[in-house]
């Protein structure tokens, strides 16, 4: 087969058809990019030097998590990767004395450091449990903010024209309600409130849906026929099973993910990718009926998720990205050991069609960059169909 555009590579394995290679998604969503914690988790500069581009733009990091947003296009093409995401505009955060920075035009969220990354803390909704109080909430976003969409489409449509990359249409208010529920009120309450106060619980889920569909409508409403996918993000699941019973995912989260879904459709035929970490196989059926074209992150170690058991049970219907596991892969094995156990999810996963490979999370400080050039090297090397 002649060699296909990174377009069409994605496009057609997600088909569930066999293109000339394995699609590569290195950068190319926001749960598949690399870390860069300044001062001592610069894994993303070590990369570049490793690499040779000693002349790459500063790293641009998401306010938490600290995740690349500007992999160096070189970096990309160096891995293989085959997609690449577009963001709307978000508004600028509140930065104190002491670090702490605080969304107060997005939901009043505050973040600090804590070890390597920025993350959430003082939850505004800690105390909050009644539903009337929802109403006078202060830190509400607004749906009609320019600077959502303010260029965008311009960006995304001159990248459409002068790249042949796959385009993911990542945002953060496809992880309304969930995630940000978990942000707002603390973890702790976002899972006892589905069972001790649902009335807030569904109060305040709605809330989010509302204000997260009204956003996501008006960035798609500009961009969404450049899009090749949208992501849609919560996660739900432990090393060991679901949050939650199947029971209650079916009430108090499937509904919610439907119509987030139902909603993107209005705008796009963009396909759908979803992320979700820890062992989701108890949902994956729930996932193929909502419509859902790609699941990430597929995490090898964590109970079900054996890559024979997914390939055969839902292999058919549903594509994963995945291949390159964050957790004890990378950060432990030597090289050679690297690009064997990629070989093994290549010919597990890639026959058919129905693989992207990834890594299974983003990438973290304690890896290598020897490893990680590893990994992609061996996806580029064994990934050729026939896959043998």
């Amino acid at each position: 087969m002649s060699e296909m555009t990174s377009r069409e590579r994605v496009l057609m394995a997600v088909e569930h058809k066999e293109p000339d290679r394995v699609p590569i998604n290195f950068g190319g969503g926001i749960c598949t990019s690399i870390v860069e914690s300044i001062p001592d988790g610069r894994i993303y500069t070590k990369l570049c030097e490793s690499l040779g581009y000693h002349d790459r733009p500063d790293p641009v990091t998401t306010d938490f998590l600290n995740i690349v947003l500007n992999v160096d296009r070189r970096v990309m093409e160096k891995l293989g990767s085959d997609m690449i995401p577009v963001f709307p505009g978000t508004p600028v955060i509140k930065k104190e004395a002491d670090g702490t920075k605080t969304w107060d035009r997005f939901l009043g969220i505050r973040i600090k450091r804590m070890g390597y990354y920025d993350e959430f803390f003082d939850f505004p909704m800690r105390n909050m449990t009644k539903v009337d109080e929802l109403k006078d909430y202060p830190f509400w976003p607004d749906p009609k903010d320019p600077v959502i969409t303010e260029g965008k489409r311009e960006e995304i449509k001159k990248l459409r024209e002068e790249t042949d990359l796959a385009i993911i249409g990542s945002t953060v208010f496809s992880v309304f309600p969930f995630n940000f529920y978990s942000f707002m009120t603390g973890m702790d309450r976002w899972l006892m409130d589905m069972k001790l106060n649902p009335e807030f619980y569904f109060a305040l889920c709605d809330k989010l849906l509302e204000l997260g569909s009204e956003m996501q409508a008006r960035w798609l409403q500009e961009v969404g026929d450049y899009l090749d996918f949208v992501s849609i993000y919560d996660d739900l699941g432990t090393q060991r099973g679901l949050f939650m019973s199947h029971e209650d995912y079916l009430k108090f989260i499937h509904p919610y993910t439907k119509q987030i879904i139902e909603n993107i459709r209005k705008y796009t035929d963009a396909k759908i990718y979803r992320h979700a970490c820890g062992s989701c196989y108890d949902v994956m059926k729930d996932f193929i009926e909502l419509g859902i074209d790609v699941y990430h992150p597929v995490q090898p170690g964590a109970n079900n998720m054996e890559p024979w058991k997914l390939k055969k049970e839902f292999g058919k219907d549903i594509t994963f990205c995945t291949g390159i596991d964050i957790q004890r892969s990378l950060p432990f094995l030597t090289p050679n050991e690297v690009k064997e156990e990629v070989k093994k999810m290549i010919e597990v996963y890639a026959p058919g069609g129905g693989l992207i490979i990834a890594a299974t999370h983003n990438i973290e400080p304690d890896t290598s960059p020897e490893n990680i050039i590893a990994a992609f090297e061996a996806a580029q090397e064994y990934g050729s169909y026939p896959i043998t």
